[in-house]
């Protein structure tokens, strides 16, 4: 089976409007018929900043129902075996940076995750700091705020009967981010 692309935005609404939203989006894949190239893959469009995108890849390796990885186009992450998907590491680890590097910026950055963990709209053209990949590269702080948005939804809908967006929220807080 091919590899089916699909532009999502997320709509405006609360945490349970949006989760349901993504999931009902989910809810319209085509069946695989099978392992390997019969399984029906996905790649959802979701995000532009600049140069990069910010795209949903399903199925996942972890074999949940309506789990997803969050992948940033145009960049890696890890430094042994290369990915697109930042992990909540990653994520610490650009945070840390940014606020070491950028710390008059990074008030700017707190209110924007604070925004989007209560899923409001935010402004993000505004915010001027950055952080480094493992090659020591700069990019705009802006890519790791939308993979937090993204990585909310996932565990939204991975954990939703638990605490969902509020166990990487609490992560964040533990590093002192947010």
């Amino acid at each position: 089976m091919p590899i089916f692309i699909i532009d999502y935005q997320l709509p405006d609404g609360d945490r349970a409007q949006k989760r349901k939203a993504l999931i009902s989006c989910f809810l319209n894949e085509v069946a695989g018929t099978g392992r390997n190239e019969n399984t029906s893959r996905y790649q959802y469009n979701v995000e532009r900043y600049g140069d990069y995108g910010i795209y949903l890849r399903r199925p996942t390796q972890l074999n949940k129902g309506f789990d997803f990885t969050v992948n940033v186009e145009g960049m890696y992450f890890k430094k042994n075996r290369r990915y697109s998907n930042p992990s909540h590491q990653d994520i610490f680890d650009a945070l840390t940076y940014c606020s070491n590097t950028y710390p008059r910026e990074y008030d700017a950055v707190k209110n924007a995750i604070m925004d989007i963990y209560n899923c409001e709209d935010t402004d993000l053209s505004q915010i001027q700091a950055r952080f480094i990949d493992y090659e020591g590269n700069e990019h705009p702080i802006q890519l790791i705020l939308l993979a937090i948005k993204w990585l909310f939804m996932e565990q939204d809908c991975a954990y939703w009967n638990y605490s969902g967006r509020r166990m990487l929220f609490e992560g964040l807080k533990e590093f002192g981010l947010v």
